[in-house]
């Protein structure tokens, strides 16, 4: 049997390469995806998979992170355009049921520069 983990690995090379149907293969029907920094809820995966064909651009996947514990998956990923002009992290909580993602709470964050003052105090520095 394919462990969680592996499932979630398919997921986010099936959204690098954009198979979007691929992906939505891994999913329940029912599946409820959350966005909670725009407050969104999709409710089904028809929905969620079309707003994937839909968004603009073309976005390259890098998984950084992930972690299992029982039916729940966590990940970092980084999505960017391919000069990595613009670039996103998505922390995402995936909800596993029989080998099929059922539930998504996924978070997203700019990718920017830390405030100067944090640099020239010697607090933090960039990497």
């Amino acid at each position: 049997m394919v462990s969680n983990e592996e499932i979630i690995k398919k997921y986010w090379g099936f959204f690098n390469d954009e198979d979007f149907d691929a992906a939505g293969k891994l999913m329940v029907c029912d599946v409820v995806v959350r966005w909670p920094n725009t407050r969104e809820v999709f409710k089904g995966k028809d929905k969620f998979i079309l707003t994937q064909k839909k968004y603009p651009g073309k976005w390259y996947i890098s998984l950084k992170k992930i972690f299992s514990k029982e039916d729940t998956v966590i990940t970092v990923v980084n999505v960017a355009t391919k000069d990595k002009s613009i670039s996103f992290y998505a922390t995402s909580f995936f909800k596993m049921k029989n080998n099929m993602i059922c539930e998504i709470h996924e978070y997203w964050s700019d990718v920017s520069e830390p405030p100067e003052w944090r640099i020239k105090q010697g607090l933090s520095e960039r990497y």
